[in-house]
């Protein structure tokens, strides 16, 4: 049991190292990554480039 407390924890440290990656990349603020994060999310690769996830897309 201690262990599975130990990854939960592990788990929920690289999750803000996530977030505060995505908050800095995408100038979005903490609530609305946050929000993003939380639940599942499908975006075009357009609006994904507007938010800020994707720096380019490729056609070809």
């Amino acid at each position: 049991m201690r262990e599975f407390i130990l990854e939960a924890k592990k788990l929920l440290k690289l999750c803000k190292i996530i977030t505060k990656i995505y908050v800095q990349r995408s100038d979005k603020p903490l609530w609305v990554v946050f929000k993003d994060m939380e639940r599942d999310v499908f975006m075009s690769k357009t609006k994904a480039q507007t938010h800020g996830i994707v720096d380019i897309i490729s056609f070809g």
